[in-house]
């Protein structure tokens, strides 16, 4: 149960936590006293504390009230949807040790080094463009994913043209990307830059932080192959380069977030997304393996952070801490009623369990296997439809299917204090696949003195860094 709380920060100031109004107020020390049942309290306090609880704080624990996915919701999610990826090849030139679909995880659909059918990926663009003309989102990306995207240009070329005969009206408004390991880059330089193909580049740092990333033959390090093709498209198109090229990079034993920072943004002036190893659905027997290559994302940045005393300014920004900190700020301060007016008159709102987005309400991704998920990063046995004849979504199964994996989930959610800005997909539960036993377990998981540590955090550093508080408001939407 949920419970008005007192946290402190790293200055001895004290704030009172309130969920059900999603407010923070800084309160002086007596009124802590008194929430602990001190004797000695001043009793102007008293009176306030008595006042506060009058108006709803320390009375009672909130329940939260979760709500259920309907057929209508699956398929609003499907007409407001904002990207369709196509897994245009499962074949690939590298063969990253680290690679999800590689020889440490368990695949559920084994790389056969196939390509989509041209056929499969237009039928879902017609189903989807149909349905988009009733959506209030005129924009959506159409991306490229793989496998290595590059191995299978015929296919990335023909969706283009059939893209612009289906938005002949520009009733839409398109735009492409892409993520490659760069590596083929400079045979199709001049369309990607013609076509205006937002680049993802998968790159892990300098030579030794990118020696995982290896040809499939021979074993041999990919950093020169792919430094040459970058180097070559900002030589060639600058303004390309500065607009539409940006990078991945993955956290491992062999690198750093400090590594990966300062070697992407002093030869490139970019901050790359980083990403930790896929520990999910590895092998048993090559579970010591990942377990040794792996390194925490949150650590890493704290050292970055703590240590390095010519850090790059902008990389504050892209922490796991500073994107946990807008999602608080976004849901947990008054402003929220402005960005959503009927929550002032709703008292008993109702969330859906987990941060799970609804089903394809962000991506739609088309597989190999002509199967149809919510994104790239699920496993593929939790595919919502597929593409053969026609375009195949049952609403109702696919609701049906959620609200089972939500009450699953309902004891661990009804518990936990960030159940309205969560950062946890259920289908990265911890044992998502064993939902009928005590062993399910959600990583975001926070009980009431993780949360007032969570709490800590924050507020010591909006109270250091008040400015940023106003510019995280000011840039809500």
């Amino acid at each position: 149960m949920i419970q008005t709380l007192i946290h402190s920060t790293v200055n001895n100031n004290y704030y009172i936590y309130d969920d059900r109004s999603r407010l923070s107020l800084l309160i002086h020390p007596e009124i802590k006293k008194v929430y602990e049942q001190f004797r000695d309290v001043d009793p102007y306090y008293l009176k306030k504390y008595a006042y506060l609880k009058k108006k709803g704080f320390f009375t009672e624990t909130v329940v939260p009230q979760f709500k259920k996915v309907s057929e209508i919701d699956v398929l609003d999610s499907i007409i407001q949807t904002t990207q369709i990826v196509f897994e245009v090849t499962d074949s690939c030139n590298l063969n990253c040790v680290y690679c999800g679909y590689g020889k440490m995880f368990q695949v559920t659909d084994k790389r056969e080094y196939n390509n989509l059918h041209i056929e499969n990926a237009i039928k879902l663009l017609k189903y989807v463009f149909n349905l988009k003309a009733k959506s209030c989102k005129n924009k959506l990306m159409i991306g490229f994913y793989g496998g290595e995207p590059l191995l299978n240009m015929n296919f990335i070329q023909q969706i283009i043209d059939v893209v612009s005969q289906l938005n002949t009206n520009k009733i839409l408004d398109i735009e492409y990307s892409m993520t490659t390991n760069a590596t083929l880059i400079y045979k199709h330089l001049d369309f990607l830059v013609a076509n205006k193909i937002y680049l993802t580049i998968s790159l892990d740092g300098d030579k030794n932080n990118h020696a995982y990333r290896i040809f499939g033959k021979g074993e041999k390090n990919s950093f020169d192959t792919v430094i040459r093709n970058i180097d070559l498209i900002q030589e060639k198109y600058v303004k390309y380069f500065d607009k539409y090229v940006n990078f991945i990079s993955v956290l491992h034993d062999r690198n750093s977030v400090k590594n990966i920072y300062e070697f992407i943004y002093s030869r490139y002036n970019k901050i790359p997304a980083i990403i930790e190893l896929n520990m999910a659905d590895c092998k048993p027997d090559k579970k010591d393996v990942l377990d040794r290559m792996f390194q925490s994302k949150r650590e890493s940045e704290t050292i970055y952070q703590n240590e390095c005393l010519n850090k790059i300014q902008k990389t504050q920004y892209e922490t796991s801490f500073f994107h946990e900190l807008v999602n608080f700020v976004k849901y947990y301060n008054i402003n929220y009623y402005v960005l959503n007016k009927i929550s002032l008159y709703n008292k008993k709102e109702k969330y859906l369990p987990t941060g799970t987005c609804l089903p394809f309400s962000l991506k739609i991704f088309l597989t190999v296997k002509n199967k149809l998920l919510l994104c790239e990063k699920i496993n593929f046995r939790y595919s919502l439809g597929k593409v053969n004849d026609n375009v195949e979504i049952d609403f109702q199964e696919i609701a049906q299917r959620y609200n089972y994996y939500f009450e699953h989930a309902l004891d661990i959610c009804e518990r936990c204090y960030c159940y309205k800005f969560c950062g946890s997909c259920i289908f990265h539960f911890v044992n998502m696949d064993k939902l009928d036993s005590e062993d399910l377990n959600c990583d975001y998981f926070q009980d009431q003195e993780n949360f007032e540590k969570t709490l800590y955090e924050y507020f010591s550093f909006l109270e250091k860094y008040p400015n940023e508080f106003f510019s995280i408001i000011e840039n809500l939407n």
